[in-house]
């Protein structure tokens, strides 16, 4: 068995889209992370604003809750772990709470008000002070709460900032300010931006598919290059398909060249081996199987020619059973010349779909590979099917399992034992499978001798 082509694992690349999204993600992060510095360096640069921010802040904490009392008036019902922040630390953080009427609801740390504080009936909405004092300023605020009563005062006063009450405050305007307004932008953006990418990339993808799709061995094809791909992707195509004329022109050349020597030589040889018929001695008939060495050699270069530009051409329906027996009706003198017998058998094959000349030499080959490594009075059987698929058999001294690699190569020597083989034989057999999408194996035959089977792709009912 040989199995001459094989496929390792891909990896997985990241399509352009995945490339485009993290890097768009990455620019918002950074914006964002931009925004942030720059909302911490304004506060920073200005301690009144987020003085005030933190001030106006504790002001509604503490008018939420502020709730009727007993006899009807506003009264303060702060939980433990608020009140807790007065009480440890008296000289850093003070409020007062006044009534429209000017009573004191409620206070605690009241000697950080260092100012008067203004009248319920004439104080202004927000009234903001900074006051130095002996640690640092005094930041204090009156804020009316009209909505729980008509001059309602809740009065702040910050001297220090121990529980870091700033820093929630500030985390509070970075959400304000950057993460509500950005993230929904940016989530926007990036959902846009995938959109307009993968459909800008699908005439790629659509030239990717038909690239995947080229034979390169059948000259002539080439990409679609549709007025609607975009100037990029029809650049790429464009010099794809230049790449693929230059390939095709290669190949052609390579072709014509082997066809046209191999033509040139087989004349001459054939008036050399007529000449050496008429020559008598040992000398001569070694020379007259060298000649004979080299017009198979000949013949077989010229038939690989002629396989490179086969599978331009359409295919046929082939049947291989006639086939078979065509090849041992033709081979059979040959067969009797060697002292081997040549039999046929069909085992109920299929027609394939196919070039019958192409199948027929590489049957060729294999008999004759067959006739050389079978021992006279043996005898080569080539059996059709089941199926689609034709076999040789021959009771030669069959091939190692570690020679059946690789001796499908070119010029490969499976059996130095068997002599007159050029090592084109075999591969012409894999080129001719290869055309035809089907494959070739190698195996060994209980009491002695190969089995080299074709097998065929099933085709299709006419």
């Amino acid at each position: 068995m040989t199995g001459r082509l094989g496929i390792g694992g891909r990896r997985q690349r990241r399509s352009v889209a995945q490339l485009i999204t993290v890097r768009l993600v990455v620019v918002a992060v950074l914006v964002m992370a931009a925004q942030v510095v720059l909302v911490a360096f304004h506060y920073g640069l200005d301690g009144s604003r987020l003085g005030l921010r933190v001030a106006a802040s504790e002001a509604q904490r503490l008018a939420d809750h502020v709730a009727p009392g007993a006899d009807g008036r506003p009264a303060l019902d702060l939980p433990e772990e608020h009140a807790g922040r007065y009480r440890r630390h008296p000289d850093a953080y003070g409020f007062r709470i006044v009534d429209g009427r000017g009573d004191v609801v409620a206070g605690m740390n009241d000697g950080l008000f260092t100012v008067p504080l203004p009248e319920p009936a004439t104080a202004p909405d927000l009234f903001w002070r900074t006051i130095p004092g002996g640690a640092g300023p005094v930041r204090i605020l009156a804020q009316r709460f009209d909505a729980i009563e008509p001059g309602f005062l809740v009065c702040i006063a910050i001297a220090a900032d121990p529980d870091h009450i700033g820093w929630g405050v500030l985390a509070h305007e970075v959400m304000d300010h950057v993460a509500i307004p950005m993230v929904p932008l940016a989530l926007l953006l990036l959902g846009v931006n995938v959109f307009a990418v993968r459909r800008t990339l699908l005439p790629l993808g659509r030239a990717a598919g038909q690239a995947r799709k080229l034979d390169v061995r059948r000259g002539g094809l080439r990409l679609d290059a549709g007025a609607d791909l975009p100037r990029e992707v029809h650049a790429l195509v464009s010099a794809v398909n230049a790449a693929l004329g230059r390939a095709d022109e290669v190949l052609r050349f390579q072709r014509d060249f082997t066809a046209n020597v191999a033509h040139e030589l087989r004349t001459p040889l054939a008036v050399l081996l007529l000449e050496l018929d008429g020559i008598a001695g040992p000398a001569a008939a070694a020379a007259k199987r060298d000649v004979q060495a080299m017009s198979r050699l000949v013949d077989q270069l010229l038939r690989v020619a002629q396989l490179e530009g086969l599978s331009a051409e359409p295919p046929a329906r082939v049947d291989l059973a006639e086939v078979g027996r065509e090849t041992v009706r033709r081979l059979a003198p040959l067969a009797v010349d060697q002292g081997r017998e040549l039999e046929f058998q069909d085992d109920g094959a299929a027609a394939v779909a196919g070039h019958p000349d192409a199948i027929a030499g590489a049957l060729r080959n294999l008999v004759e590979n067959a006739l050389r490594a079978a021992p006279r009075g043996t005898a080569v059987t080539v059996v059709a099917g089941p199926g689609a698929a034709i076999e040789v058999r021959d009771r030669g001294p069959g091939i190692e399992p570690a020679l059946r690699d690789g001796l499908f190569d070119r010029f490969a020597q499976g059996d130095r034992r068997t002599r007159g083989g050029a090592g084109l034989g075999l591969a012409i057999v894999a080129k001719t499978m290869e055309i035809h999408g089907g494959g070739v194996t190698i195996a060994g035959r209980p009491g002695g001798g190969s089995r080299v089977r074709l097998l065929f792709p099933e085709c299709p009912p006419p």
